[in-house]
């Protein structure tokens, strides 16, 4: 097997390098990251009954434990918030509506619905294909693929696509309801006076996991997702943080929200998600990079 099929090898005089460090990490990760991903079934041996009825199931007779098999997907993707997909699933396709399935794609289909295994393809995940399982570590189907957008086209028009933000929540004056629960259990009410009731959101777990859907940056001031960096910010902050935040917060008004699940600070406490044309948009002063909600933020916590 040629390591340059698998992983991107730069060239010229950083080669020798990348490849002894790459070497370096195939050798000695294993026993690592088989640990860390001891609570996960994908590609390990042995754990057919996580999704499955039997522990070793049959060609044609490989019952699943709960049906459809989106919610075996759910079971760990969607209510624990393990992970997040950027595309939103248990979709009805309208008929003679701008997306139409490609061909490959129409057998992941769930009575016409959009699901997991729409996109998600378990044949070679299952049979342990050890290519795919470095080549196309999330089993898409037909891949894998050059860009992350590129399985987009097996259904959207690849002239006319364009990647739907979820942070545009308004059009034209009105609430678009279906951006809100990109992120969002339900659509957010407000009560007589306009004020933005308690929400809830489309995961449990940390929500962080929502932003990672599609920010994978790293490093970063936080912790990574790929890879732990020197500044540790997803972490409960001391009570002498949280005073300097509530004194800021007081003083120049907007929010700086917490993760409610475990008052962790998480990726909304510093930036704002939401559209600047939301009505009662919790504003912190003037416009910033990347909507941060102050423009010194470091400083809301931390003295100069």
């Amino acid at each position: 097997m040629n390591l340059k099929h698998i992983f991107f090898i730069p060239q010229g005089a950083a080669s020798f390098a990348a490849v002894t460090i790459l070497i370096s990490v195939m050798v000695i990760a294993p026993a690592v990251s088989e640990a860390a991903r001891a609570s996960s079934p994908h590609w390990r041996k042995g754990s057919c009954d996580t999704c499955h009825q039997a522990a070793q199931p049959v060609t044609g007779q490989a019952a699943l434990k709960a049906s459809p098999a989106q919610a075996v997907c759910n079971d760990c993707h969607g209510k624990k918030g393990f992970s997040v997909c950027r595309h939103r699933s248990d979709i009805t396709l309208q008929t003679g509506g701008a997306v139409e399935v490609g061909e490959s794609l129409q057998p992941g289909l769930d009575d016409g619905k959009v699901v997991c295994t729409t996109c998600h393809d378990m044949a070679p995940h299952c049979a342990l294909d050890i290519k795919q399982r470095y080549s196309n570590k999330s089993f898409l189907r037909e891949g894998p693929f050059d860009s992350r957008s590129q399985q987009c086209f097996g259904c959207h028009s690849k002239s006319g696509y364009k990647q739907r933000s979820p942070h545009r929540q308004v059009s034209k004056g009105k609430i678009k309801e279906g951006t809100c629960i990109f992120c969002h259990g339900s659509v957010p009410k407000q009560d007589g006076s306009g004020k933005w009731l308690p929400v809830e959101f489309a995961v449990e777990g940390r929500l962080s996991q929502l932003c990672n859907g599609c920010h994978a940056v790293g490093p970063h001031p936080s912790s990574s997702v790929l890879g732990k960096s020197g500044w540790m910010h997803m972490v409960a902050p001391r009570s002498e943080f949280m005073e300097r935040m509530q004194t800021k917060v007081a003083s120049a008004g907007g929010s700086m929200p917490l993760d409610p699940n475990s008052g962790e600070i998480t990726c909304a406490t510093c930036h704002n998600p939401h559209d600047r044309k939301l009505e009662g948009y919790p504003r912190s002063g003037e416009k910033t990079k990347n909507k941060l909600r102050f423009a010194d933020m470091c400083e809301v916590c931390h003295e100069k």
